[in-house]
């Protein structure tokens, strides 16, 4: 076992990975350190498949292509996972109270496989149990060394609640990533000039259609120093205050003419706090839109492009911001419930939403975009 030097470095290393995934490794290998081990292996399985989405292995033993072996075929007859079937997250438990020499001795998975591989003790424990998916990692050592006594698995269960924590963390991280590069293939693909702006204008994101608008001479706005700013003084001065007014409290939404002429408009809105460009860290952003004077898209439309919403979709939306459910549009538009749950199911995941409650809540917060 190490010191408390060492299980700090350890714990800043497991929470290191949220944003630096490669030292998952070198995590697992001071796992294994510091719980007298010399190798430990972690696990994430999906419940409904019993399938292994997440492995990792750090450590003096086994190799990248053994572990491979492992998730594809030994996974299946490995004793250890029965020993741990009943096993609260956290508890950890040793092999050895639990599977006796004999045993060992007449199992495939130890003979041809762990044994072979420098493997031979072990102490597990899961360390995540959700409603989809859950995680076990053991800790190794070889015959060679002692049998991991209750030292060791104090040892662990000091850094288990670290490590249940960390892998929140990646799952986390990897739902913002992933809806985040949704979100900006979806502003991106619109001909709307959209950007996303801080309270001091400074410019987050933009799409192809506002880069492509700022880099005109004539356009009446400016990017300077990474801010959005207006050409003309007075529609600075405005831009500003509508700016500052969708990321103030309360936040709020509003409109202007961007030159004397009124042959273009900007309408500044809060940016929702489920968007998938506002992180908990972040100020209060804005959602910033640029179109020509006269042209109109309702909030509706506005989602529709956003979302890539099928007009069969956003009929379903239109109903259930109207306040009806989802039987009374069925009755109403002469389809099936499996028709419309079909159609929610895709409102859900192109929105990112899960509930019904949710989806009604974005689709209320559209931004004004009729002149």
């Amino acid at each position: 076992m190490a010191d408390d030097k060492q299980l700090d470095h350890l714990i800043g290393v497991l929470y290191e990975t949220a944003i630096e995934p490669h030292r998952w490794s070198e995590a697992m290998e001071l796992c294994a350190h510091y719980a007298g081990g010399i190798a430990a292996h972690m696990l994430t399985i999906n419940k409904q498949f019993n399938q292994p989405v997440f492995s990792v292995l750090g450590g003096e033993i086994m190799t990248q292509e053994n572990e491979g072996d492992y998730v594809s075929h030994y996974i299946n007859i490995d004793p250890r996972m029965s020993m741990m079937e009943d096993a609260p997250v956290h508890e950890w438990r040793s092999c050895q109270d639990y599977l006796n020499r004999q045993f060992v001795a007449g199992s495939e998975f130890y003979q041809d496989f762990l044994i072979p591989n420098g493997g031979r003790f072990t102490m597990a424990a899961w360390v995540d149990d959700g409603l989809e998916e859950h995680t076990v990692i053991g800790i190794h050592s070889t015959s060679n060394n002692d049998l991991f006594g209750n030292a060791e698995l104090i040892a662990a269960q000091r850094f288990s609640g670290h490590l249940q924590r960390a892998l929140r963390l990646r799952t986390h991280t990897q739902s913002l990533q992933a809806r985040a590069e949704l979100g900006a293939r979806a502003i991106d693909a619109l001909t709307l000039a959209m950007l996303i702006v801080n309270a001091t204008g400074i410019i987050l994101h933009m799409n192809a259609s506002a880069e492509h608008l700022l880099n005109s001479k004539t356009c009446g706005l400016n990017c300077k120093v990474g801010g959005l700013s207006a050409t003309h003084p007075v529609n600075k001065y405005r831009l500003t205050a509508l700016i500052i007014q969708a990321t103030g409290y309360p936040a709020l939404g509003g409109a202007m003419f961007l030159s004397d002429a009124e042959t273009r408009q900007v309408f500044v809105t809060p940016l929702p706090a489920a968007s998938t460009f506002a992180q908990d860290w972040q100020t209060p952003l804005a959602l910033v839109l640029v179109m020509d004077a006269g042209k109109t898209l309702s909030p509706l439309q506005f989602l529709g492009k956003l979302y890539d919403l099928s007009p069969t979709e956003l009929r379903v939306a239109s109903a259930l911001l109207e306040g009806k459910s989802p039987e009374e549009y069925a009755q109403e538009a002469g389809v099936t419930m499996n028709t419309v749950r079909s159609q929610l199911k895709n409102l859900f995941r192109k929105t990112g939403t899960r509930r019904q409650s949710e989806l009604v809540a974005l689709l209320s917060r559209a931004p004004p975009l009729r002149g």
